[in-house]
């Protein structure tokens, strides 16, 4: 019984060192981290600094609001003065318009007295042309009858009959009668060319002016009008021109004088360096977040162990206090002294940590897991090559024991 009870201890014993020395010679870092990039929220410009997120630790989304600046010192004396001269150009526009409006009335005024007399003068020379036929008609007449008192007088004086002065006075009225008649018919000529020329709006006769008052009236007022269509495109011109200004001018002052800083990546509020209602200067560090999306494992070995990996060997990573196992790769090999690799992540390295070489492991089922996407800052191991222990562990979970 004696002998049985020495050999289980010696199995035992054996066992035991074989785990011992099996563990102390196997390839497992001598610490490992979770780490992950650091993201640094800037102030885009000077203000008063009004923070959405209160608490170190905190999780945020993207878009979600971090913090906003608000700066009541810009001086917007740009954008007053494009507001003033918009100002004034609206109402130089006004007074156009109003001034056009005016003129405008005063025309279609002109309009109907140049109507009005166009019509009086078509009716006065219509008149006078009826006047002047009828004068035509009479001197018709009047030649009628003196060139028969004529024939009668140039009878009697072939006959001897009638004396020569008697003929000659005869001979005489009828030669005027001719002429009354063919001034008459002159008249009648040109009332008609008048009465087409003022149906046409031209008038002639009365003077040297080819139109009345009222005719001219309407072309100075047309002159000016086309004017002021002119001068009223320029003006609304000039203030679409500064609606454009205003509008850029409004987003500088908007851009440098308000600023919403909204997160752009799902992580946790790591460090926040402004206090509440602060006056921040541009380009200040106000708020630093772990980006867990760049989940990674940051491990440092012994210089024998860190000779023998290469980027891309598989390796395996366990917390301490956790007996889950996951799968994982190198990516980087920074070597010894590596503090110049942490400057952008949110755990730095220690002081025993930079004595040895510095290893970089991605481990994607860490995401899949909800108490590990983000759980920056806990430790563990990670195995390069697998000791009994480890071994034993697969076995058991090959076989479901």
């Amino acid at each position: 019984m004696r002998l049985v009870r020495a050999i289980v201890g010696l199995a035992l014993l054996a066992v035991g060192l074989y785990v011992i020395i099996g563990e102390h010679f196997a390839g497992t870092s001598a610490d490992a981290t979770l780490n992950a990039r650091l993201y640094i929220v800037r102030a885009p410009i000077e203000g008063t600094v009004t923070l959405a997120v209160k608490s170190i630790g905190a999780r945020i989304s993207p878009g979600e609001l971090i913090a906003e600046l608000n700066d009541q010192r810009f001086d917007p004396a740009r954008l007053l003065e494009l507001d003033r001269d918009r100002t004034n150009q609206q109402i130089e526009l006004n007074r156009l318009v109003g001034q056009r409006e005016a003129l405008s009335a005063s025309r279609s005024r002109f309009d109907v007295q140049s109507t009005d007399y166009q019509r009086g003068r078509v009716r006065q020379i219509e008149a006078r042309i009826a006047e002047t036929k009828a004068a035509q008609d009479a001197a018709a007449a009047r030649l009628r009858q003196a060139d028969a008192e004529f024939k009668r007088a140039n009878e009697l004086s072939t006959r001897g009959v009638q004396t020569v002065a008697n003929l000659d006075r005869a001979r005489a009225t009828y030669d005027v009668a001719q002429q009354e008649l063919e001034s008459a018919q002159q008249r009648v000529n040109y009332l008609e060319t008048e009465l087409t020329s003022a149906r046409d709006g031209v008038f002639i006769g009365e003077s040297y002016n080819d139109a009345p008052s009222s005719a001219q009236r309407i072309r100075e007022l047309e002159q000016r009008l086309a004017e002021l269509n002119v001068d009223k495109e320029q003006v609304k011109a000039r203030i679409v021109l500064l609606d454009g200004q205003i509008d850029a001018e409004r987003l500088r002052v908007n851009s440098l004088s308000f600023a919403t800083l909204n997160a752009s990546v799902v992580g946790l509020v790591w460090d926040i360096l402004i206090d509440d209602g602060q006056y921040a200067r541009r380009g200040q560090d106000l708020i630093k977040i772990v980006d867990c999306s760049t989940l990674i494992v940051t491990a440092g070995v012994s210089e024998s162990l860190y000779d023998g990996l290469s980027v891309g060997t598989a390796v395996q990573f366990r917390l301490f206090r956790d007996d889950r196992v996951f799968n994982g790769t190198i990516t980087r090999l920074g070597g010894s002294g590596a503090t110049s690799l942490y400057t952008n992540l949110a755990v730095g390295p220690s002081a025993q940590h930079l004595q040895r070489f510095d290893v970089t492991v991605t481990v994607p089922d860490l995401a899949g897991e909800a108490d590990l996407g983000c759980a920056i800052g806990r430790t563990g191991r990670v195995i390069f090559t697998a000791g009994p222990i480890a071994q034993f562990r697969r076995f058991i979970t090959r076989y479901g024991l």
